[in-house]
């Protein structure tokens, strides 16, 4: 005898790989004849930027561009100069062989660095480039939801759940001429730029996804006009539809975008001075969906006519609560050591990292990021400090679950600041966190049932017993270990309750 088996389908993201990895770079760099003399390094800073990613069998590659760029005050000491390169790398991260086509997400950013000055002409860089990583394919389960054969019992379950719907990896390129606004005066050199992805709009409809977001973009140049250096910032809007099988309004969207490799090159006008810049901007887009789905499937059974043997399974259930986001603002302090501040000549964050847990009730965040200053003091000269910060905060939810699990995307920028008093800054910094909040059980399911081979079946004996339960004795249990059917078990005793309530006799009939 063997149980026929009905199966329901359960498809999941299975991760291939979920886990950092560290790309160490060491160079050794001469300064263009062009840039002047070293006296003193403020700040070197190196912004690793993604050129593509993609699974390939049994590895994920990356590919990418530092770039570097070390502000430094010249031989004289009174003027800001920037010697600016590149330099690529490549990782290959070995993950789990998979026949079906994988999706991935990459976040790079730089988890150490070292840099000195040999001599007035030499730059020695050491740096630790950390890439975070995730990688699935979407699998189907087949979990049993039913088998039939004569005299057997089963005992069905349920459970709430989510199933993936699709996982989609999207890139475009920005292109964009930008003038310099408000007056500013031409541009001889970009000393730094910064830039952040955020989406604004969402929307899953008759399998498209349509996103709508934004890239802010700032960098700091050096006016060709003074030698001063001078902020430009801009917003990038951009509109993507990407095809999406299985998309619909009813669907829940993990989206995560991330900006890639950026250009900024200074344009010459009509009378040769560089009053715009060209931006290219590459835009990685990543998206897991989810659809809510009830899970039905039978962990036990038994027959009353013969032994079984038993087959069983495991499967990973996913449920999706909501893609939380919200805005974490804090106000940081900034003192300055070496001369009293006069002006605030650049402000930015680097360093970000969000970490997320659910507990208690709450939605737990630690923030960390450190706030760059540059800076003129009273004597004109300018000077270069920073600091680390460490935030925690937190949210209350609703029916928040202890065994809710959190996932956080974030991007972290400065929105405003004060000169607090003559060696202080009041800086308020923002951290957008988008948080998918979910739970992973573990089920257990019957994969098979047949007789035990070479085992005689029950003989066939009508019986009537009266059996003396203990309170809190679950029905099924009873049922099984007697071998009496579990529908004439309840209909001859009334019981309709799981476990016992109380202690009672039941009357249990083979027939």
């Amino acid at each position: 005898m063997q149980a026929k088996r009905k199966t329901q389908p359960y498809d999941t993201f299975e991760p291939l790989f979920d886990g950092s990895c560290e790309v160490p770079i060491d160079m050794e760099c001469d300064m263009p004849d062009y840039c002047a003399d070293i006296q003193k390094i403020l700040k070197c800073r190196v912004v690793p930027e993604l050129s593509s990613y993609a699974v390939s069998e049994d590895a994920l590659r990356c590919e990418g561009v530092c770039d570097v760029r070390v502000l430094y005050l010249d031989a004289q000491g009174d003027s800001l100069r920037c010697c600016d390169f590149t330099k690529e790398f490549s990782a290959t991260i070995q993950v789990k062989a998979a026949e079906e086509k994988a999706v991935a997400w990459v976040r790079a950013s730089v988890e150490h660095i070292t840099c000195r000055a040999v001599n007035a002409r030499r730059i020695d860089l050491h740096v630790a480039v950390g890439l975070k990583a995730l990688a699935v394919v979407q699998r189907e389960e087949s979990i049993t939801c039913g088998l039939q054969e004569a005299g057997l019992e089963r005992r069905v379950d349920h459970r709430q759940a989510s199933q993936a719907v699709n996982a989609v990896s999207h890139q475009f390129t920005l292109e964009d001429r930008l003038p310099l606004k408000n007056g500013k005066p031409p541009i001889d050199a970009i000393l730094r730029k910064e830039v952040a992805c955020r989406s604004t709009s969402c929307k899953l409809a008759q399998e498209q996804l349509s996103v709508s977001g934004r890239a802010d973009l700032s960098f700091l140049y050096r006016s060709s006009l003074d030698g001063a250096p001078e902020k430009m910032s801009a917003s990038l809007e951009f509109d993507q539809v990407i095809e999406c099988g299985g998309a619909s309004e009813d669907c829940l969207c993990d989206l995560r975008i991330t900006p890639g490799e950026c250009v900024i090159r200074p344009r010459e006008d009509d009378v040769g001075e560089y009053t715009s810049v060209d931006v290219t901007l590459k835009v990685f887009v990543t998206a897991f969906l989810y659809k809510a789905c009830e899970v039905e499937f039978i962990d036990d059974a038994y027959s009353v006519r013969t032994p079984l043997e038993l087959r069983y399974a495991q499967a990973s259930l996913v449920a999706v609560r909501e893609v939380y986001t919200e805005s974490l603002k804090k106000k940081c302090s900034l003192t300055v050591t070496e001369d009293e501040l006069q002006k605030v000549v650049d402000l930015w964050c680097e360093q970000e990292n969000v970490k997320s847990t659910c507990e208690q009730g709450k939605l737990c965040y630690r923030v960390r990021y450190t706030v760059c200053l540059l800076y003129q003091g009273t004597s004109g000269r300018l000077f270069y400090t920073e600091r680390a910060f460490e935030h925690s905060f937190s949210t209350e939810m609703e029916g928040l679950l202890p065994t809710l699990k959190s996932d956080t995307v974030s991007v972290t920028d400065l929105w405003e600041y004060r000169i607090a008093e003559k060696n202080a800054v009041e800086v308020s910094v923002e951290t957008w966190a988008s948080t998918l909040l979910y739970t992973r059980e573990p089920v257990k399911y019957l994969a098979g049932a047949e007789a035990a081979e070479g085992v005689q079946p029950y003989p066939h004996k009508p019986r009537l017993l009266v059996y003396y339960a203990s309170a809190g004795e679950k029905i099924w249990d009873i049922a099984k270990s007697h071998r009496t059917l579990l529908s004439d078990l309840r209909e001859q005793n009334e019981v309709y309750e799981e476990a016992l309530p109380e202690a009672r006799p039941l009357i249990l009939c083979n027939r």
